[in-house]
């Protein structure tokens, strides 16, 4: 039994304009002619056709087919495989979008109409953005940045005065401007170096006309400087992936272990006792906690901070809950009440 093109066409629900390209191509060519030059398809290639058609609604480009077809069937897996891998990069990329365009849309949702110089500034920075962050981490970023944003205006006025001061960048209060700088940054990248390192890259190669709302590249210049300064003493002490792994110490923390000096101090209590050896359990959990859970980086941090002029009296605790903190543990006989704490 033989099919002409026109009824091959009708049962399978194609034109006959594709299955005249499929025999120009050599993927499906007719095993006969009637007399008159008619194509005639008899059963297997009706067989072949089905399994093109099969192949094409996986989406399967017509060349991969021919390919297959040719070896025999063989390579199907390879080629499936292959599909695979572009479909889910052609997700990857469109579910990408779909978050860019959320968020986007979240940032111009202020209740008013932008007009268009609010359009093409946010979409310019959030294009800048989009070369160095995923969706997912402007959200991030852009979400913490927002919850910070008194802090930011703070710390970012003293770095201010401290210029307008003439004050060196490794005095002991530019030295403290920038501890709170690198933690204030560091929480808002989540703990995540990598992030912040995108973050620097991205302020240094793109223009700072974009940052509009930003520090201003002289204000950037001069804290980095402060920083580099605090990194080399650290580096000279860790390695930059130990250094890496450094937490920012939550504010609630800090404060709690403040109330504890405070009430260990009103209440004259020994610093032998139960409140006080409290106290040195806590400091120590909470410097763990900074350090990563990693003992070893901790006696590292503190070797730092006894060698190095630079980082001493610069940390997040004020310097009454750290010296209550340090005389409990040398009452006590701490292992580390010899060195310098952080």
């Amino acid at each position: 039994m033989h099919l002409q093109v026109g009824e091959l066409a009708k049962r399978t629900g194609l034109t006959v304009r594709t299955l005249h390209h499929y025999d120009s191509i050599g993927l499906l060519t007719p095993s006969a002619r009637s007399e008159a030059g008619y194509r005639l398809y008899n059963q297997a290639d009706v067989g072949r056709l089905h399994t093109i058609q099969a192949l094409r609604h996986l989406g399967l480009p017509l060349a991969d087919i021919a390919s297959m077809l040719a070896r025999g069937g063989e390579g199907l897996s390879d080629t499936i495989a292959r599909q695979i891998r572009a479909l889910d990069h052609e997700i990857t990329q469109a579910t990408e979008l779909r978050a860019r365009l959320q968020l986007l849309q979240e940032r111009m949702a202020t209740g008013n109409e932008p007009d268009m110089s609010d359009w093409l500034s946010t979409l310019s920075l959030m294009s800048t953005y989009a070369k160095y962050f995923s969706a997912d981490e402007i959200r991030l970023i852009l979400g913490n940045r927002k919850a910070q944003s008194a802090s930011w205006e703070r710390l970012i006025a003293e770095v201010r005065q401290a210029m307008q001061q003439r004050l060196a960048t490794d005095s002991r209060p530019v030295q403290s401007l920038a501890l709170r700088w690198m933690n204030l940054t560091l929480a808002m990248m989540n703990d995540n170096f990598k992030l912040i390192e995108r973050w620097g890259q991205m302020y240094g190669a793109e223009p700072k006309g974009q940052f509009k709302n930003g520090p201003g590249p002289e204000v950037i210049s001069f804290i980095n400087a402060a920083i580099d300064l605090r990194m080399s003493a650290m580096l000279r002490h860790m390695t930059r992936a130990e250094l890496h792994t450094l937490r920012t110490i939550p504010d609630a923390a800090v404060e709690q272990l403040a109330q504890q000096a405070q009430a260990l101090h009103a209440a004259q209590a020994d610093l032998t006792c139960a409140a006080a050896q409290a106290l040195v359990a806590h400091w120590e959990q909470v410097m763990l906690y900074l350090c990563g859970g990693q003992p070893a980086l901790l006696r590292k941090l503190i070797a730092a901070y006894n060698a190095e002029p630079l980082l001493q009296n610069t940390t997040v605790f004020d310097e009454f809950t750290l010296d209550m903190v340090k005389r409990a543990m040398a009452a006590q006989g701490h292992p580390l009440s010899t060195k310098k704490n952080a």
